[in-house]
């Protein structure tokens, strides 16, 4: 393989994963999804959410209690080392991280109270990522209406897919 044959296969990897119970697109409140997409030293984390279950509403923020939610979810999701935790061994920090929402463009003035989502993506580093198997996530703790994560890795070596819950946070490989 030549040095572009690899992200091919990876980009295809996880998008080629069988659609959830719920459908394409669905939106299912307490079930978030994560693509963990490893290539060379770089893990790069793909999350979409409801906002219901990071925030307990959808809607744009109303009260000052809401928009102080919304500060505090954004400033929780800024730090991605204390939320997903990779194997030690394999020395992973994180460089960026980019989130989306309707709630956190401050022009927009109603994003209406539809079903709104956040979409993140958060990329890692690895000093050692041969040494990368696992990764515990620690959302439920932060996020208590978040039930279910749906988890799909495509990587060296090979895919998988996991649930992960309050009570089965890891997802190995």
């Amino acid at each position: 393989m030549n040095r572009f044959t690899y992200p091919m296969i990876l980009a295809v990897a996880v998008f080629a994963f069988p659609a959830s119970a719920h459908g394409p697109g669905a939106h299912v409140h307490g079930i978030a999804k994560l693509d963990v997409a490893i290539e060379g030293d770089t893990l790069t984390l793909g999350l979409e959410s409801p906002l219901d279950n990071l925030l307990g509403f959808e809607h744009m923020p109303r009260t000052d209690k809401q928009k102080a939610a919304v500060r505090a979810m954004a400033d929780t999701l800024n730090k991605p080392a204390i939320l997903f935790i990779s194997t030690p061994a394999a020395q992973c920090a994180p460089v960026s991280t980019k989130l989306e929402s309707p709630v956190l463009e401050a022009t927009k003035k109603d994003a209406g109270d539809g079903h709104a989502d956040l979409d993140g993506d958060f990329v890692f580093r690895c000093a050692h990522p041969e040494a990368l198997k696992d990764i515990e996530v620690r959302m439920f703790g932060a996020f208590p209406h978040l039930r279910q994560i749906e988890v799909q890795v495509a990587g060296p070596r090979g895919q998988t897919a996991a649930q992960l819950t309050p009570k089965q946070p890891h997802v190995s490989w």
